[in-house]
């Protein structure tokens, strides 16, 4: 594999890994062999190290060490729209039940006394084997830590087969046998200030095990936009927070009607943000849902090119899945109960993932989604994050 030590592009790359695997077989990587939406041949390789997909309209190469992502087409100037099949899942595996973080913004409803919905480790692996073996994240939506009793039993199989866990906690019950596992199985986990004090320790004690990918996520709204500039300095002067990979900014969306949070659409209040992070030198991501107002935000700056390769606009069942603690699938987590999508499609009601991928309803939603493109940027097409000069 001395080959691979130079500097070298990303079809290369591909290509190294295939040699490599024609000389050494599976005791280097395994080789799936699937299709493109074209009916073209596809191949699938997969080793601790990394997971990669071949074909001549769609290729990627996933970094399991690092969590470095890479997706081009023909060439590695093309953007595919739409992937052969989901790339990263966003699985529930809990909901309801009282959240301890009584999030007086959760779109979830989760602050309030309902009805707790847990998806088994059986369940989840049923689920599981029904996904495409080219998935190389799983996003695990939970509400307290202990609200699911499979929930590290099931990131412990997600390692076992190849896909690296993720999940998002506010740390308000977080303990040190969850932050040890964490550790082990986890290629990042990101932590909601909810409770400053909890959550500030909570982050520490992820960085303290010598996790990299550390990250906060911070809801973004017009009434939480101040806080945004004090958690930037925060993330200067508190030392618990000195080791954070970076704060992701989430767009909020008009989805709970009991919230008084609504979304944050001005241009120049987004620009003065993201610029205040630039001046403190502390590093800054946001969701897909928050791409077109960044698009907007850095217009006319000398690095717009290069930084509009930092987002990726909505991806939803164009290059990932959503899949609630009922085992049904959604657009996203914020299409459920929207029109068209009061009730999802059962993933376990089919056999396959190409059954869901090609269903009529996710084909119809994703020329919905497509429609919306402008400039190579994908917008909502159920609540309004129209950017605002």
């Amino acid at each position: 594999m001395s080959e691979t030590k130079k500097n070298i592009t990303a079809t290369e790359m591909i290509e190294v890994i295939e040699r490599t695997h024609s000389q050494y077989g599976d005791k280097f990587c395994s080789k799936t062999k699937t299709t493109d939406l074209n009916g073209q041949d596809a191949f699938i390789f997969d080793n601790k190290n990394f997971k990669v997909v071949k074909s001549p309209d769609y290729n990627t190469i996933f970094n399991k060490a690092n969590g470095r992502f890479d997706r081009f087409g023909q060439s590695e100037e093309d953007d595919p729209i739409v992937a052969i099949a989901s790339e990263i899942a966003d699985i529930e595996i809990v909901s309801g039940g009282n959240c301890l973080g009584h999030c007086n913004f959760c779109y979830k409803c989760n602050n309030i006394a309902s009805p707790k919905k847990v998806m088994t480790l059986e369940q989840f692996k049923e689920v599981f084997f029904r996904l495409p073996k080219m998935i190389t994240q799983i996003a695990f939506g939970i509400t307290d830590i202990y609200a699911n009793p499979d929930f590290f039993k099931i990131m412990e199989f997600c390692r076992e087969n190849g896909v690296v866990p993720n999940y998002t906690t506010h740390g308000i019950d977080l303990d040190k046998d969850a932050v040890e596992k964490t550790a082990k199985l986890c290629g990042a986990v990101a932590v909601s200030i909810v409770k400053k004090e909890k959550s500030y320790d909570a982050i520490k004690a992820f960085t303290d095990t010598g996790m990299k990918q550390v990250n906060v996520h911070y809801m973004l709204s017009d009434l939480s936009y101040d806080g945004a500039f004090a958690l930037v300095d925060d993330v200067k002067k508190d030392e618990r927070l000195s080791k954070l990979n970076a704060i992701v900014f989430l767009q909020y969306k008009d989805k709970n009607p009991h919230s008084k949070h609504h979304s944050l659409l001005s241009i120049e209040k987004y620009r003065k943000l993201i610029d205040y992070c630039e001046k403190n030198k502390v590093n800054y991501g946001m969701d897909s849902c928050s791409a077109g107002i960044f698009l907007e935000s850095i217009k006319g700056r000398e690095d717009e090119k290069r930084m509009e390769q930092c987002v990726d606009s909505c991806e939803s069942l164009r290059m990932s899945v959503y899949i609630n603690s009922e085992c049904k699938v959604f657009p996203c987590s914020f299409c459920e109960k929207t029109p068209g999508w009061e009730e999802g499609i059962n993933i376990l009601e089919h056999k396959d993932f190409n059954e869901i991928w090609h269903h009529p309803r996710v084909e119809e939603w994703r020329k919905r989604l497509i429609g919306t493109m402008v400039n190579g940027c994908c917008h909502c097409p159920i609540y309004n994050l129209k950017s605002e000069k």
